[in-house]
């Protein structure tokens, strides 16, 4: 079953691939001013679906590991406290950690039915996708093992992730600026492209039509066309946004993942504001 875990997504993207030839095939020469529109309209069902998946579960990841270092504090406390540590479990599968719940939960219930400390923090390392509650979990396991105390280490990893939490958050607010600047660059690069597709390439071609030249078999020379330009321009526009936008997830919350959303803004936008614009050509 697990080929077919993804069949709504493959959906979504037929769906889009049909809509993006259909336009090419009866809107494209009859609706030009739709033609764009359409292409966008296509290309967001295909790939929005996707994209909001892919995200989501970088945001449920994000939220585990902020809830895990809650987790760890309260385990903690629940050990200084005096209790041991399958009551201390215990008493923290009754608290609220969001997304992480129902992996305190089992893993609680693990103990509850014997099955001992360390297995049952393994299988929830192997659960949660994130590589900074996987480090932790093996520093707990390590401590287990050789007999240390375990509330002092979970104090030392709890001090640590809220260090490397406020690093995150730190460079979230400090990157701002530079996200906005990325955008601006972008779309000084759309107006380029706009300036030149409807003011220079027409009056090139216009200049190249008239003083064309034969070749050397005596046929005239092949040259490209406004449209040719077009197409070039919009390559440009898809590959810069989409690699401007991962950089710039990369550089805001350190994850390519989260990029995803900045690529698929820079691209629908730009490829929208330079397929109407182009629409009008002026030449020298």
């Amino acid at each position: 079953m697990k080929r077919f875990r993804y069949w709504h997504q493959l959906v979504f993207v037929f769906l889009g691939a049909a809509t993006i030839a259909l336009n090419f095939l009866f809107v494209a020469d009859s609706l030009p001013f739709l033609f764009p529109v359409i292409n966008v309209t296509g290309s967001l069902i295909a790939t929005v679906p996707i994209v909001l998946i892919l995200y989501t579960r970088y945001k449920t990841n994000m939220e585990i590991e902020q809830q895990f270092i809650v987790f760890i504090r309260d385990l903690s406390d629940s050990i200084d406290a005096g209790m041991t540590l399958p009551l201390a479990l215990n008493q923290c599968s009754k608290n609220e950690y969001m997304a992480l719940t129902p992996y305190v939960n089992d893993m609680a219930a693990q103990v509850d039915w014997g099955i001992p400390f360390k297995r049952a923090l393994e299988t929830f390392a192997k659960k949660i996708d994130s590589v900074t509650v996987k480090r932790s979990i093996t520093t707990i396991i390590e401590t287990y093992k050789v007999g240390g105390k375990v509330a002092d280490t979970l104090n030392a990893i709890n001090r640590s992730l809220i260090t490397v939490e406020k690093i995150k958050k730190e460079r979230s607010s400090s990157v701002h600026s530079q996200v906005v600047t990325s955008y601006m660059i972008f779309f000084v690069f759309i107006f380029i492209l706009i300036i030149l597709q409807s003011f220079l390439i027409p009056s090139l071609t216009q200049r190249s039509v008239s003083s064309v030249s034969l070749s050397v078999t005596g046929a005239p020379e092949t040259l490209p066309t406004s449209q040719d330009y077009s197409d070039i321009f919009t390559i440009f526009i898809v590959m810069q946004g989409f690699f401007a936008g991962l950089a710039t997830g990369k550089m805001a919350e350190g994850s390519i993942v989260s990029g995803l959303k900045h690529s698929v803004i820079l691209i629908v936008t730009g490829y929208l504001v330079f397929s109407m614009a182009s629409q009008f050509q002026f030449g020298f």
